[in-house]
């Protein structure tokens, strides 16, 4: 080969590797804005996987967009004091916790979800101590003022604070409670700050259970991602404190009376050490009191919500802050009488698409194996070191649920088969 005829094809291979260069480039750098606003380089989003319970994949996913979207928090839990841990040595991240909750509020409003649920606890129960913890006390928040048996203090500043984090998410937000927003507030404050439609039964008890159809806002989407199914979808939020110790008169509520008889018969640590479950073994331990259950007269609205689905031909998502199965969460967090509930959820599985719930910090997932449902206990915001921000976004099809984990939280797809057997009697 000749000298001239070498140099040629020498300068020919360095030219296609100067055009490789440039083109990876521009590629890596030149994003479009929606692109650039999508990337957040602080952010884990967990891969889609599948499983034997899931029994689908993420390559099934249908290339038409899903019929609804929801964003999902749970256990966000900010209080106004340093970093700190649990009782049983988790770490707590009190501050970073209200950023994560901007953060993806910020990210439902760039993807339009059709609504948020928040599954209780937006603030910790330290914010009714917050001196005990290390955190600073104003002269306002040290004198806490008493009204209708209800303290004005840190809890109240620190609970709209959260909310204004986000208020940047400018659709519907479906709120329940746990256990430490009532170390804080009362269920009236909830009602008027969190918007839980709170009804008084025959007992003269505070309730706050309710349901709603998902409004489809397909319209504020791109159209070629939108879905032209017909579902419908609801989602019943219920209140795992009915039955409970906490803001519940010890004198004159049925309820707390409820409560107090439960836990007496079965947690030998009630009184002296009503959170303590030491002694207890297996399912037993879910006898404590930061837990609660649920009473009679929310389970016939349960079933009678479920029928009313079923005639107009629903599909129901159930949202509650205490777990419902007990193979999807540590037996300590379990609802009292999650028998109860489960046996009418089975009843119902050709509507029920699927459970979630907070409560459990750590997530976990159950497909129950007699009726098909689904029952996802979400991860917390609250124990996710910074910069991580954990929430989910959830897009519903008609054959599936594709969970989009965010942070902590594990993504997955959730097969929809259970709904299509017809188990009316």
């Amino acid at each position: 080969m000749s000298p001239l005829l070498l140099q040629l094809i020498i300068i020919i291979l360095l030219a296609n590797l100067l055009h490789l260069s440039i083109s990876f480039t521009n590629t890596k750098f030149m994003m479009s804005p929606t692109a650039a606003a999508q990337h957040r380089s602080s952010l884990t989003t967990h891969p889609l996987r599948s499983s034997s319970s899931s029994r689908s994949s993420s390559s099934d996913i249908a290339i038409s967009g899903p019929v609804y979207t929801f964003g999902l928090l749970t256990d966000i839990q900010h209080a106004p004091i340093p970093d700190g841990h649990s009782f049983t040595g988790n770490a707590r991240y009190y501050r970073h916790a209200m950023e994560a909750a901007s953060f993806a509020a910020q990210h439902f409003q760039e993807e339009c979800v059709d609504c948020v649920v928040n599954m209780g606890d937006i603030i910790d129960g330290k914010c009714a101590d917050v001196g005990r913890w290390g955190g600073d006390v104003d002269a306002t928040a040290a004198d806490e003022v008493e009204t209708n048996s209800d303290k004005i203090s840190v809890g109240h500043d620190a609970i709209d604070n959260v909310l204004q984090s986000l208020s940047v998410y400018n659709g519907p937000i479906l709120h329940t409670y746990g256990n430490h927003e009532l170390y804080n507030l009362s269920r009236e404050r909830l009602k008027e700050k969190l918007g839980i439609p709170f009804t008084m039964e025959d007992t003269g008890d505070l309730v706050g259970y309710y349901t709603c159809l998902i409004e489809n806002r397909n319209q504020n989407k791109n159209v070629e991602q939108s879905s032209s199914s017909s579902m419908k979808l609801r989602a019943l939020v219920l209140d795992t404190y009915d039955l409970c110790l906490l803001d519940r008169c010890p004198e004159s509520s049925h309820k707390r009376h409820r409560a107090h008889e439960i836990l007496s018969a079965n947690n030998h640590n009630y009184p002296k050490e009503e959170n303590s479950p030491e002694g207890l073994e297996g399912l037993s331990r879910r006898f404590v009191g930061f837990n609660g259950g649920i009473d009679e007269p929310q389970l016939e609205w349960l079933r009678q919500t479920l029928e009313m689905a079923r005639a107009s031909g629903e599909k129901v998502i159930v949202f509650s802050h205490q777990p419902i199965h007990p193979k999807s969460t540590w037996p300590t967090c379990l609802v009292w009488n999650y028998e109860e509930v489960l046996d009418i959820l089975r009843s119902y599985s050709d509507v029920i698409i699927a459970s979630f719930s907070g409560h459990a910090h750590k997530g976990g997932y159950v497909r129950d194996e007699e009726s098909g449902i689904h029952f996802r206990s979400v991860e917390a915001v609250l124990e996710s070191s910074p910069p991580i921000r954990t929430y989910a976004i959830v897009d519903v099809y008609e054959d599936k649920l594709v969970i989009r984990g965010e942070g902590d939280c594990l993504s997955d797809v959730y097969d929809l088969d259970h709904t299509k057997v017809d188990v009316r009697v």
